[in-house]
């Protein structure tokens, strides 16, 4: 594949997944990973290394998407500050952990129970109005630090950015969509900022145009995209009723569990 369409792909890709950050909230790894995976198995790279540098590379362009989506969907109203305080340390303990342990584990087993979950809860998005959430509120305590580990752990290691699983927690606890969508991107600003740190600093690469994991050319073909189509997807997100949303969410959920089905075997 020449540098030419790799650009291409990145442009494209980059874009696609701000749509979905901007939109649903998600970091858009479903969209990204596959891409510079490819990208880098075409440019003669091992699979292994491959697929450590595509999450890393995912993770690191989620931060500036992340933060115009959370800055969007602040304006709108639907997010609280309190999230970030009561939840951020959780989710930033939970992907830092994940970002160093993740080179020397084989993922496929995690990534195959976590689509098997999507796929599951998909149906649960795909009908909102034949489901009542499981909670009256999201969890407090140990339990949100529990829950907020938890986020960050699987994020870090599926390279999701942390807005998928954000999502489900709040919607299973109540929360109204667009609300739930305005706490999952900025879920991806806690997941994004300490994964990139954790990325650049965690190993030392001695390739060309690569810092620590992330793959800085691919980075500078997709950030820009995403971010630009985040601005976009949260606009849109505020004009669509709550359970189209929640419809949509449930395609995305469903089109990550296939990806990394896939990606398991």
């Amino acid at each position: 594949m020449t540098a030419h369409w790799l650009i291409c792909l990145g442009l494209v890709s980059g874009a696609g997944a701000g749509l979905l950050a901007g939109l649903l909230g998600i970091g858009g790894g479903i969209v990204v990973v596959p891409v510079v995976f490819y990208g880098l198995v075409s440019a003669g790279v091992s699979a292994d290394h491959a697929a450590h540098v595509a999450i890393a590379t995912s993770l690191a362009a989620i931060l500036p998407a992340a933060a115009v989506s959370s800055i969007s969907h602040w304006r709108a109203g639907n997010i609280d500050l309190a999230f970030l305080r009561e939840w951020g340390p959780g989710i930033a303990i939970g992907v830092v952990v994940a970002q160093l342990v993740a080179p020397y584990l084989h993922g496929a087993v995690l990534t195959g129970t976590f689509a098997v979950f999507c796929l599951v809860v998909a149906v649960r998005f795909a009908a909102p109005a034949r489901f009542q959430p499981l909670l009256d509120h999201p969890p407090s305590g140990s339990f949100r630090h529990l829950a907020g580990l938890g986020i960050g752990a699987v994020s870090g290691f599926a390279g999701v950015g942390g807005g998928i699983l954000t999502n489900i927690v709040m919607a299973f606890s109540g929360m109204p969509m667009h609300r739930s969508i305005g706490r999952a991107a900025a879920a991806g600003v806690v997941v994004g900022l300490p994964a990139t740190i954790a990325a650049a600093l965690g190993s030392v690469s001695h390739e060309a145009g690569q810092l620590g994991s992330i793959n800085l050319p691919m980075w500078a073909c997709i950030a820009p995209a995403q971010a630009a189509a985040a601005w976009v997807g949260a606009q849109l997100a505020q004009r669509i009723a709550a359970e189209n949303l929640s419809r949509v969410f449930a395609v995305a959920l469903i089109a990550t569990a296939v990806v990394m089905l896939c990606a398991s075997l």
